[in-house]
C-alpha cells in the first residue's frame, strides 16, 4: 500500500472514530490509527501532541453522533417509543458505540434526564404536567427495560426482532407511564 504524502488531523481523527466504532475504546491506539492510514505513529501524535487530546476529541465525536442518531424519528412513532427504538437499532447497527452510549447513560440516571428526553417523555400527554422526579423515574424505569431488550434484539435471535422490541416497548411504557402518572408528585 502506498504511503500517503500528508495525513492530516482530520484524516487521524476520522480514523480514530472507525476505529472506535468497530472495535470500541480499547481499539484506539497510536498503532491502530496509524496502521489504519499506513503511516507511523508519529503523524498522530505531531498533529494531536498525545492520545489524550485526541480520544477526547474522539469522546466529542462519538457523542455527538450518538446524540444525532438517537435523535432522528421514527417515521409515525411517538417521541419516547422512538427514542427507544432508536436505542434498538443503535445497539445491532452501532454495538461498540451502544456499550458507550449505555455506560455514559448509567452514571446519568441519578439526576434529571437531558433535556431532548424531557421534551420526548413530555410529549406524552400523561407526562405533560408531571414533575420532573417523575420524568426521572420514566425515564429510568424505560432505561433499564430498554437496555435489557437492546441487548437480546443485539444477539440476533430471530424471536428479537425490531418489531417485537416495537410491541414489548410500547407495551412497558404503557404500564410504566401509567404506573408514574398515577401517583401523586413528590
Amino acid at each position: 500500500m502506498a504511503r500517503p504524502t500528508r495525513v492530516t488531523p482530520e484524516d487521524i481523527e476520522r480514523a480514530a472514530v472507525d476505529l472506535v466504532r468497530v472495535g470500541g475504546l480499547p481499539a484506539l491506539t497510536a498503532r491502530g490509527v496509524a496502521d489504519a492510514l499506513g503511516v507511523s505513529t508519529q503523524p498522530v501524535y505531531s498533529s494531536w501532541g498525545s492520545m489524550d487530546a485526541l480520544r477526547a476529541r474522539v469522546d466529542q465525536r462519538v457523542t455527538e453522533f450518538i446524540q444525532q442518531y438517537l435523535a432522528q424519528p421514527e417515521p409515525g412513532t411517538p417521541p419516547l417509543l422512538s427514542l427507544g427504538l432508536r436505542t434498538v437499532r443503535l445497539a445491532t447497527e452501532e454495538p461498540h458505540l451502544f456499550d458507550l452510549a449505555a455506560a455514559w447513560m448509567r452514571h446519568q440516571l441519578t439526576g434529571p434526564p437531558p433535556p431532548p428526553i424531557i421534551a420526548a417523555l413530555r410529549a406524552d400527554p400523561r407526562l405533560a404536567a408531571v414533575s420532573v422526579e417523575r420524568l426521572t423515574q420514566v425515564n429510568t424505569l424505560m432505561w433499564i427495560f430498554t437496555q435489557g431488550l437492546a441487548a437480546m434484539v443485539r444477539d440476533g435471535s430471530s424471536v428479537w426482532t425490531l418489531d417485537a422490541a416495537r410491541l414489548h416497548l410500547t407495551t412497558a411504557g404503557e404500564a410504566i407511564i401509567a404506573h408514574v402518572a398515577s401517583l401523586p408528585d413528590p
